[in-house]
């Protein structure tokens, strides 16, 4: 019984690990989603502004995940345009937000080092009301 357990428990451990690891990497995505989703509605809405947004998403990723406000990168497009201002925005406009963090900065655990140089992230676009 004793060998039994010896060969089979490396590789049940190994799973149990794996499956953590899938769940944290699931609530870190769920978390990003909400961000950006949160972000982009705050952002079609009148009197937005850059920074007012980035704040709103850094600040839900804050309070969902434990890490740093550095940590979180926040990006708004203006119907493509990287370098919009939210304040130029009209009526019709798509605007994307997106936000993303490095896995080793939100993730704990046995495997957060192997995927350190991942990064996850999450888009949402709705259009200028």
């Amino acid at each position: 019984m004793a060998v039994e357990f010896a060969l089979v428990a490396p590789l049940f451990l190994l799973m149990l690990g794996g499956i953590i690891e899938f769940g944290q990497a699931f609530r870190i995505q769920h978390a990003l989603s909400t961000a950006a989703r949160h972000g982009a509605r705050s952002a079609v809405t009148a009197g937005a502004t850059n920074s007012s947004v980035t704040q709103k998403v850094r600040n839900s990723c804050v309070h969902a995940l434990g890490v740093a406000s550095s940590d979180v990168t926040v990006v708004i497009a203006i119907n493509d345009n990287l370098s919009g201002s939210l304040s130029n925005a009209v009526e019709g406009d798509s605007i994307a937000v997106t936000v993303s963090i490095r896995y080793s900065k939100a993730g704990v655990g046995f495997f957060a080092d192997s995927f350190a140089d991942s990064t996850l992230s999450s888009t949402c676009t709705l259009e200028h009301e």
